[in-house]
């Protein structure tokens, strides 16, 4: 009996060995295999010096990047009137740093049309009022046209290229506009110009009258 017992004993012994040299055996396996997909994932080693971009078009800047397994993404652009449209002016990462293949270059290009933005209404603002805003959002290149009116330096309406823009209307960005204001003078709706009065018994000195007895030569 005693021998039986201990013959179990050894074989439940052994189990146990068996079950956590396998299981340190799994866990060993599975290190490598995480630090073996890191590695390809990571592609450790295998830097690329990211190239000049500013000043391309985003066709040639595609061309250098996928020869060197890069790729260029678009993430802005900006309107210039002097500035070549479609040209990259701005990259991330900045060229000459390192970075892995497959990696996204960042870039910012000039727009080949401008932004719209929208003009507020502008009605009953003071001029000075109204050209403050409009050159904080973009528009400095302001003119006036007065009207006739009882106030002077009131706006009246906004033109672009000559038509009036309704309230929050969008143009491009930076276009010229010309403000209405009036100009507070009223116009002679009868159109006199030197307007006088005379009053009664006073002789007209502009216009005067043939006197009593006196005989108009141009009869004769």
């Amino acid at each position: 009996m005693t021998i039986k017992k201990q013959t179990g004993k050894t074989i439940f012994g052994n189990k146990i060995l068996k079950n956590l040299l396998i299981i340190i055996g799994c866990g060993i396996l599975l290190i490598l295999l995480a630090l073996l997909f890191l590695g390809v994932y990571t592609r450790h080693g295998q830097n690329v010096a990211v190239p000049v971009l500013e000043g391309l078009q985003v066709n040639e800047a595609n061309t250098i990047l996928h020869a060197q397994g890069l790729k260029a993404e678009v993430v802005d652009s900006i309107y210039r009137r002097d500035a070549v449209p479609g040209a990259i002016l701005d990259q991330t990462p900045k060229a000459g740093n390192k970075v892995k293949e497959g990696r996204s270059i960042y870039i910012t290009i000039y727009s080949r049309t401008p932004q719209q933005v929208s003009v507020p209404g502008l009605v009953d603002y003071s001029t000075r009022q109204a050209s403050a805003l409009l050159n904080s959002l973009g528009f400095t290149q302001l003119s006036t046209e007065e009207i006739p009116a009882e106030y002077a330096g009131l706006v009246v309406a906004v033109k672009y290229r000559g038509r009036t823009l309704t309230p929050d209307e969008k143009v491009p960005a930076g276009s010229p506009l010309t403000l209405v204001v009036t100009s507070g003078v009223l116009a002679d709706s009868l159109n006199v110009d030197d307007e006088y009065i005379v009053a009664p018994g006073t002789p007209d000195t502009n216009n005067p009258l043939p006197q009593k007895g006196a005989i108009d030569d141009s009869f004769f």
